[in-house]
């Protein structure tokens, strides 16, 4: 054939603003990042929105209106992160780091929420939950719970996405029923489908996402719209990321709230083991909206590190991560040592046996000096024993005691567990789930185009409600 051939990419078009459509597997559909529709591969058909549009400009590009014109920016010269307050509204330190070096600037770009959750627990209330949060830490280093160790606590509106879709989750597990002879093991696959409603994202790359989590739910009963006159005496973080750049944090997080579901699967077996790494889950009637919400922020500096802890200032739920005694690094220190210098003792001792046998042997005839070499050697594989045999005591103990204790301590001092489906399940609808059992059929292993994959099972649903 003659010539060149020219290859054309065809893209598909966005039937309300004609941009380009790209596909997000989170949500199993074509995405279109000017107004944020997200449409049906086949078909185009309007699945939902991310919640973006051209009337809601989230970007900044617009003029910025007569309300942001009289509000201000503190903008923190060590860490850079940006606060947003009134004209009557000035902040002595950084509540992300705690640096002093505070710059204010005119804004610079649009902010309009499009709800806000109003503060509700006054600074006295939130110093005491946090008192209190911390007595329940253990193994923390001494010094660290006292008074003088804290920073000035402040309150702040955090930015959120809250998230209303329908999540459509496979699950995997293998369920155990109790027999006479031997257990009868059931591999199972699920597939839920269920709706939740105003599941929250925090939209600052200043904040950890598991801290957040960890002082979640909000009651949005109290959800009204944005009105500044909220946000007079308090300052507002702007969000770093749209719902665009958390589609996956999305996905991720409707796959642990999935999880829950394990529980009704279990009820029906004697054990189940759920696979939770095959999880896969996807999102569609997807809605978003841009919401603050009310946090009390306190950071804490102790030996050169930086801890932060949020109070939820609308409930009062306290957490943050606290960290370990010194003491417990000592029991690592030596469990390592133990564990390291085990095979050295051993090859020492396999060593020095033999030569000291031999002299033993030979100490007939010898001189005075040598008999002193004798004892010495004997002494010492006498000393290296005896380490041997307090290794084989204290080393699985020591192991035992340090991996029980890290259990315990990863268990209490880290950020607390995020809630799950109760706190965010829309229970208007109803919650499907089908569980198929799996059972491999036959395999020819002299075949190599007949492999233990899914062509080789028999699928037998039931359903559990």
């Amino acid at each position: 054939m003659g010539g060149n051939e020219q290859l054309v990419a065809k893209s598909f078009k966005c039937p309300s603003c004609a941009s380009n459509l790209f596909f997000a597997p989170e949500v199993q559909g074509m995405v279109c990042r000017n107004c944020g529709n997200i449409y049906k591969p086949t078909t185009l058909e309007k699945l939902g929105s991310i919640g973006c549009s051209i009337e809601h400009d989230y970007t900044g590009d617009n003029e910025i209106s007569e309300d942001d014109r009289k509000r201000h920016e503190i903008v923190c010269d060590s860490c850079g992160a940006a606060l947003i307050a009134d004209e009557n509204t000035m902040s002595t330190m950084c509540p992300f780091c705690g640096s002093p070096a505070l710059i204010t600037r005119r804004m610079t770009r649009e902010f309009k929420p499009d709800y806000i959750v109003p503060f509700k627990i006054d600074k006295k209330t939130a110093e005491s939950n946090i008192k209190k949060w911390l007595k329940t830490r253990k193994m923390t280093p001494r010094g660290f719970k006292t008074r003088s160790r804290l920073t000035k606590i402040m309150p702040l509106y955090v930015p959120f996405w809250l998230v209303d879709c329908v999540v459509n989750t496979d699950l995997y597990g293998t369920g155990k029923i109790n027999t006479w002879d031997t257990p009868e093991n059931h591999p199972l696959m699920a597939k839920a489908k269920y709706y939740v409603k105003n599941v929250p994202f925090d939209a600052s790359l200043n904040i950890a996402n598991k801290l957040m989590e960890a002082i979640e739910p909000y009651d949005y009963s109290e959800m009204v719209k944005f009105d500044n006159k909220f946000l007079q005496g308090f300052c507002a973080d702007k969000y770093d990321q749209g719902p665009f750049e958390l589609m996956e944090r999305f996905a991720k997080r409707m796959d642990r709230i999935s999880m829950d579901l394990n529980s009704s699967i279990a009820a029906k077996f004697d054990s189940y083991d759920p696979e939770p790494q095959k999880t896969f889950s996807w999102m569609s009637e997807f809605s978003v909206k841009y919401c603050l919400l009310p946090v009390w922020f306190m950071t804490v500096e102790f030996e050169g590190r930086t801890y932060q802890f949020a109070v939820n200032g609308q409930t009062g739920e306290a957490s943050g991560q606290a960290p370990t005694s010194s003491s417990l690094n000592v029991l690592d220190r030596a469990v390592s040592i133990m564990s390291g210098y085990w095979r050295w003792i051993l090859m020492g001792a396999a060593f020095m046996l033999p030569i000291t046998a031999m002299l033993i042997a030979a100490s007939g005839n010898m001189h005075p000096f040598f008999y002193f070499l004798v004892i010495t050697l004997c002494a010492i594989e006498l000393l290296i024993i005896i380490s041997i045999i307090l290794l084989a005591t204290i080393r699985p103990l020591a192991e035992r005691a340090s991996q029980k204790i890290h259990e315990k301590i990863d268990n209490v001092n880290d950020f607390d567990k995020a809630p799950g489906m109760d706190a965010y399940l829309d229970k208007t609808h109803r919650v499907e789930l089908k569980v198929i059992e799996r059972r491999c059929g036959v395999y020819d292993k002299d075949d190599p185009d007949d492999e233990k994959d899914d062509k080789d099972e028999i699928t037998l649903p039931f359903e559990l409600y």
